[in-house]
């Protein structure tokens, strides 16, 4: 195989050693060139004598492996050199030109005003973020269940007329009566007005009046179920508890919107910063070029680090590309957030960045069990799970209502007016006033349905705490980790400052050798 291999490698020496080929081109310019030094192996081979190759690289252990090592590096020494004169690299027949500037972003108008703030988008969101509209309709929703509730305590009237005119007995009657049910102790009042004129049977005398017609009031009274609660009443404390827990469902979302728009808006000025850094970095490369022109023009410098610096720029002109991209891309996220007084998405332009925040204060370690309580205090989710819990209370109450005997009371009075007045009594007596009461009573013998139902409230408050447990406790460990958060943010801030004065230090030094170059 090797012996294989030395033939191979003598064949292509010969096809090398053509005429022409073997006369490497050396520029003694060049030689003297500092950029030359910075390849060792280009030199060493121009310097470095056949026969010493040969010494240096000869093995007494196999004259096979001599042989080859000593054919590779004539060919290697033979090859033709490459032209670093540089006569190509400090031509500008290509010069490196900045990209174009950030086009404007059509179909959609541009926000106006001074530098932007978090307030402002904060506030945009409040007044005008359709999502945020949309949802404090539950507001208006639970608002029309608690009107729909209340009409069951509507005043309720009801009219009716009846004529029996050619019959065996004429007569003719009409009757007018009201209806209501009181909010409380599940009591329910009626009254009304009836005329009954012409020829009866003596079974229905009863439907006879005088002339006047006959007013008459009464009284339902439950004395025992549905005297505390009934599913009327509680269906209207559900529903003034839903209105209540529409208040916490439209703050979440509400807290929701605020953290989206204001991570949106401090991404977007990230962004923008991003940009402008990405800007002054091209300047800053440009700058050099110039400054390695002149010194590669002068001859101290080799023209090889303007052509890096120049890789330099066209690499930074790629990235301010694609901060342009990433800074627009910015600007209609939060333009979805920023908007006008139609409700119109806005685009904040470069000319409304802010500047960035001076200096940050320290979070003080002493509030933190502060910051714990007020968060349980005023955090939507333990607020809604409590007044779910209420709401099941309810119902519970309400199975319990369920559970009991149903004894209800009814008093009622009736008195007619009008001719036809008189003392007698009997059948044809008119001048009647009558005052009804009686009791009606009604148990069911397993009560099922409502021990089935005491079972399912009890299980839905026993979940409803535990769910109100966990969410307490999440709701400390949340603030827990935005503390944590804050207080590593503020450490990782002063060790950046840090940095940046040292990087600073570092770059002047720079500048100040460059010039003294």
């Amino acid at each position: 195989m090797k012996m294989f291999m030395v033939r191979k490698f003598r064949f292509l020496f010969m096809l090398m050693a053509l005429p022409g080929c073997l006369a490497p081109k050396h520029n003694p310019e060049l030689v003297a060139n500092s950029t030359f030094e910075k390849f060792p192996s280009i030199v060493g081979r121009q310097k470095l004598p056949t026969k010493d190759v040969e010494k240096v690289t000869s093995n007494p252990k196999n004259d096979l492996d001599k042989a080859s090592d000593i054919q590779l590096v004539k060919m290697e020494s033979q090859l033709p050199l490459p032209a670093l004169d540089g006569s190509i690299l400090k031509k500008d027949g290509n010069p490196i030109t900045a990209p174009k500037n950030l086009p404007d972003i059509e179909g959609t108008p541009s926000s106006k005003g001074g530098p932007l703030s978090l307030q402002e988008v904060l506030d945009a969101v409040e007044q005008n973020y359709p999502l945020l509209r949309a949802i404090e309709q539950e507001r208006t929703l639970a608002g029309g269940r608690l009107l729909s509730s209340l009409g069951a305590f509507d005043l309720n009237l009801t009219a009716s007329g009846t004529s029996q005119d050619p019959a065996t007995y004429n007569n003719y009657r009409s009757n007018v009566g009201m209806n209501q049910l009181l909010p409380f102790g599940g009591i329910g009042t009626f009254a009304g007005y009836r005329t009954g004129f012409g020829e009866f049977p003596t079974y229905y005398l009863d439907q006879k009046t005088a002339d006047g017609g006959e007013f008459r009031a009464g009284l339902n009274i439950p004395l025992l179920r549905d005297k505390s609660i009934d599913r009327v009443r509680a269906s209207l404390q559900q529903a003034k508890i839903d209105t209540q827990i529409a208040e916490p469902l439209i703050e979440r979302q509400r807290l929701d919107f605020q953290r989206a728009a204001a991570r949106t808006y401090w991404n977007w000025v990230g962004a923008g910063q991003r940009l402008k850094i990405s800007e002054r970095l091209v300047r800053l490369a440009v700058e050099r070029d110039a400054q390695l022109k002149a010194k590669v023009e002068a001859g101290p410098t080799a023209n090889i680090e303007r052509v890096d610096n120049q890789q330099n720029i066209a690499f930074r002109n790629g990235l301010l590309v694609q901060a342009q991209r990433a800074f627009q891309q910015a600007t209609i996220d939060l333009s979805l957030f920023l908007r006008d007084a139609t409700g119109t998405p806005t685009l904040a332009g470069l000319e409304r960045l802010p500047l960035f925040p001076g200096d940050i204060k320290q979070m003080e370690s002493e509030r933190f069990d502060a910051f714990v309580q007020k968060a349980l205090d005023q955090r939507p989710e333990p607020q809604r799970l409590r007044l779910q819990r209420e709401r099941v209370t309810v119902d519970l109450r309400l199975a319990e209502n369920q559970n009991m005997a149903s004894v209800n009371a009814t008093i009622a009075g009736a008195q007619d007016i009008g001719y036809g007045k008189s003392p007698l009594s009997g059948p044809n007596g008119l001048d009647r006033s009558s005052l009804n009461a009686g009791l009606a009573l009604q148990l069911p013998l397993q009560q099922r349905e409502a021990k089935g139902k005491i079972v399912v409230a009890k299980a839905q408050l026993a979940q409803l705490n535990q769910q109100l447990r966990h969410t307490e406790d999440l709701v400390r460990a949340e603030v827990q980790d935005a503390y944590s958060a804050l207080e590593r943010a503020y450490e990782f801030y002063q060790q950046t400052k840090k940095e940046g004065r040292t990087c600073q230090g570092g770059c002047k030094c720079r500048t100040r050798a460059i010039a003294a170059w």
